[in-house]
Order: C-alpha cells, then sequence, then structure tokens
C-alpha cells in the first residue's frame, strides 16, 4: 500500500481517517488548523468518495458491506487545513465541480482566512498554557513525593494548600496523583477550558 498522510474529519458523527498519497506520504496525521507538508500555495480543494457500513465504519468498496456513501471535500488555504465539507451520496463530476468553485471562492476571501487563524493560534495558545500548568503540577508532585520521602513534611503555615499535596500526604501513590493531575481539569490556575467560559461579550464589556 506504501506511505501516506491522514486528514481526520468528522463524518456522521464519527471521526473518520482519509487516507492521501498527494503530499508528503510520511504518515502525518491533520486536524483543522494543521499546516499540511508538501501541499501547495493557494486556495487547493480535493475531494474523495467513502463507503461505510451500517455502523459508520469505513469500508474499503465492497458493495455488500457498503450501506452509506458520502462524497468528502477538503480545503486547503496556504496550506493550512481550513474547511471539509461531507454531501450525501457519491457524487457524480458534474455535482463536484460547483462545490470546489464554491468551496475556493469561500476561502478566497482574506478576511475568513484571517479569522481562522487568530482562533487557531488562540485555542493554541490555551492548549500550550493548560498543558504547561499540567507539567508544572506534576514537577510539583515529584518534587513533595521526594521531600515525603526525606521525611520532611508538606504542611506549612496555612496547611495544606493544594489537592495533590492532600493526596501525598494521605500516602497515595506519586504515580496515581500524577495519573489524577493529569486528568484533572477543576484547578488549572483559572485557565480557560474549552469554549465553555469565554464570554462572547467580553470586548465590548466597558
Amino acid at each position: 500500500m506504501g506511505m501516506f498522510d491522514s486528514f481526520y474529519i468528522e463524518v456522521d458523527g464519527h471521526e473518520q481517517e482519509l487516507q492521501s498519497k498527494r503530499f508528503d506520504c510520511i504518515l502525518n496525521h491533520y486536524r483543522l488548523g494543521d499546516w499540511v507538508s508538501g501541499s501547495l500555495p493557494g486556495i487547493r480543494v480535493y475531494f474523495d468518495h467513502l463507503c461505510l457500513d451500517d455502523t459508520g465504519k469505513l469500508v474499503y468498496r465492497i458493495e455488500a458491506e457498503c450501506v452509506r456513501k458520502r462524497t468528502v471535500f477538503i480545503v486547503l488555504a496556504q496550506g493550512v487545513f481550513v474547511d471539509f465539507q461531507v454531501h450525501k451520496g457519491e457524487l457524480s463530476a458534474s455535482a463536484i465541480s460547483p462545490v470546489l468553485s464554491a468551496l475556493r471562492e469561500r476561502w478566497l476571501d482574506s478576511a475568513r482566512f484571517q479569522g481562522f487563524l487568530v482562533e487557531i493560534l488562540r485555542a493554541q495558545q490555551q492548549k500550550i498554557a493548560l498543558l504547561e500548568n499540567r507539567l508544572d503540577r506534576v514537577q510539583a508532585i515529584i518534587t513533595n513525593a521526594r521531600r515525603l520521602k526525606a521525611g520532611e513534611k508538606l504542611d506549612g503555615i496555612l496547611g495544606l494548600l493544594h489537592e495533590h499535596d492532600k493526596k501525598l500526604a494521605a500516602g497515595e501513590e506519586p504515580l496515581d496523583v500524577i495519573a489524577w493531575a493529569l486528568g484533572d481539569e477543576t484547578s488549572m490556575g483559572g485557565l480557560w477550558l474549552g469554549d465553555a467560559n469565554l464570554d462572547p461579550l467580553e470586548e465590548y464589556r466597558l
């Protein structure tokens, strides 16, 4: 089968992997907002036909198992994976052409592209901040686990301030505390978690 790259999109409520040999073919995985290695400049729109079984799983042209057919479109703007569309059925060439043109025209809008990039940058910055916060907590757990092992106490004048310190002091295994900290999204130092805490009117408040 050889090497390929993969695009991940949602089709009928399931994440699907679309394999492509058009780009660098180094087993890269791409999702919305990713820059595609080996892509060309400008607005590029590509399509593929998919066959799905009755569970929504991708099948490869086995008519007996193919319950649903879909035509998918992938849009790259200056090499960035910016959009995709899923259409029911296996569209003919005459039906595919206007979709290609419409998507190309849509992403020629520089304001739309710039807005997409800003949103992706914001989301990536949040993700990096979240990861840095978790790494700081893991480092604190390791440091305090070593202190406990050396016979030191963790509580100061104000007692044990952090939940992970309370768990360590209670005798929980450091690896279990680290696993808990990596999965905990309730105390991330005030960081935004997704869009749930974003105020859509923030920029208009006095």
